[in-house]
């Protein structure tokens, strides 16, 4: 589908910052504007549900309801660096700010630079996810992101497989969750097949890729949350996982060598030790004693050494502490 050319195309997309914010009219008439009504709208039609360090806006309806309500949407939405627009029915286009656009059909989804601002166009009812990356799932997962927009057909492979997952979900269900580990655990996954999908496109899944037992991922999520459960405890090791479970240390570490995607027991621990800590520079800067330093919230994380905490915490995210907190805010 080409849309350049097409006569009312503007009518069905706007730029982030182009369509006007929301505003209530004064307290004497008591009533709403229109463009406050519209964006009331947006929100009803366009629900959203976080899991896993990433945000799920979910896109459906009409063309050109659907396209409107999401832009007024993504507009108020903090801005994320990377993007995924998954199409699940009928047809979208994204246009970015560079001019650089992409149409995509049923089952094929972007990643796309979210900096950017985003345009959407359609012509048809269709039904589609926009999926903000946090900083710290992009730093975990992507760590050889496509530096430009990079497309992922969902008629083969592993964006196939990603995509059905997708039309799988209902709303409702995911936001009657109220488990961080059943909420990371379905980051994980989407995660997982996002990062097998770029690999083909980048060159391929190996084809030495471990086969997992189900025994096997059965043990490494219990274990998995365990470590979530106890990262903030300095003396945690490998030893406790091992005493904890009844086996070797030998058998922690192969468990974890196996099943965890790459991720050793000690990365687990950190990784969850940095994301405490970029959580807690980036909402909580006070406490109830006064200002929260870098080495108070290190010790607070399970790091014992400030110095350390700070080494690893800028090689993860690009930033040191103080640097991290001043730069970023709200939720991760």
């Amino acid at each position: 589908m080409t849309i350049a050319g097409e006569a009312d195309a503007d009518t069905f997309s706007a730029p982030y910052g182009v369509v006007p914010r929301g505003r209530v009219v004064p307290a004497s008439t008591g009533l709403p504007t229109r463009e406050a009504f519209e964006e009331h709208e947006a929100r009803a039609a366009c629900p959203t549900v976080d899991l896993g360090g990433m945000s799920f806006l979910r896109i459906r309806g009409g063309s050109v309801e659907a396209c409107q309500h999401a832009l007024i949407e993504l507009r108020e939405r903090r801005s994320f660096s990377l993007q995924v627009l998954a199409v699940q029915h009928g047809e979208l286009t994204a246009i970015q700010t560079s001019g650089r656009s992409l149409t995509l059909e049923a089952g094929d989804m972007a990643l796309l630079d979210a900096s950017e601002g985003l345009n959407l166009l359609s012509l048809q009812a269709m039904d589609a996810w926009v999926i903000d990356l946090s900083e710290p799932v992009i730093a975990r997962w992507l760590r050889q992101a496509p530096a430009a927009t990079c497309r992922l057909r969902g008629d083969s492979g592993w964006a196939k497989l990603l995509s059905t997952y997708l039309r799988t979900w209902e709303l409702d269900s995911l936001n009657a969750l109220t488990s961080r580990f059943e909420k990371e655990l379905i980051g994980e996954h989407v995660m997982s097949l996002l990062t097998l999908a770029l690999a083909q496109v980048q060159g391929g899944v190996p084809d030495d890729a471990p086969v997992i037992s189900t025994r096997d991922r059965s043990v490494y999520l219990q274990m998995r949350q365990w470590v979530r459960d106890h990262h903030t405890d300095p003396e945690i090791d490998v030893t406790a996982v091992a005493v904890q479970f009844g086996a070797s240390t030998r058998h922690v570490h192969r468990v974890f060598s196996k099943a965890g995607g790459g991720e050793s027991f000690l990365d687990a621990v950190r990784h969850d030790r940095l994301d405490t800590a970029a959580r807690m520079l980036q909402a909580a800067k006070t406490g109830a004693s006064g200002p929260v330093s870098v080495a108070e919230i290190a010790v607070r994380c399970g790091f014992s050494d400030p110095g350390y905490f700070g080494r690893v915490f800028r090689k993860k995210y690009g930033h040191s502490p103080t640097e991290f907190s001043k730069k970023f805010s709200g939720p991760l």
